[in-house]
């Protein structure tokens, strides 16, 4: 009895991280961009967030936070599935102002 108990608080100590983490996410604060962000994911793929652009803080390591932002498409047939060797792996484009 006493490890079903341990196992069930294990369980919904996961569920309530996990739920904490979404919320926090979006419950934020969410910063916009006052001018135009240029994107660049290498040398020849630049591209550029439109002032008033939403942002979520990610994470942040002192000099550098990365950001997320949430897309709305109707053009799927552009997308194709990408795997990384590591499932958790985050790929951040650089942004800067000119």
């Amino acid at each position: 009895m006493k490890f079903i108990g341990i196992t069930l608080g294990f369980i919904f100590c996961f569920y309530a991280g996990a739920f904490w983490q979404k919320w926090q996410l979006l419950e934020s604060g969410a910063v916009e961009l006052t001018k135009p962000l240029t994107l660049q994911s290498s040398p020849d793929a630049i591209g550029e967030l439109p002032k008033g652009t939403i942002l979520y803080p990610y994470s942040s390591t002192g000099s550098i936070e990365t950001f997320v932002i949430f897309v709305n498409s109707k053009n799927l047939d552009l997308l194709k599935l990408h795997t990384f060797e590591q499932r958790l792996t985050v790929v951040p484009i650089d942004g800067y102002s000119e």
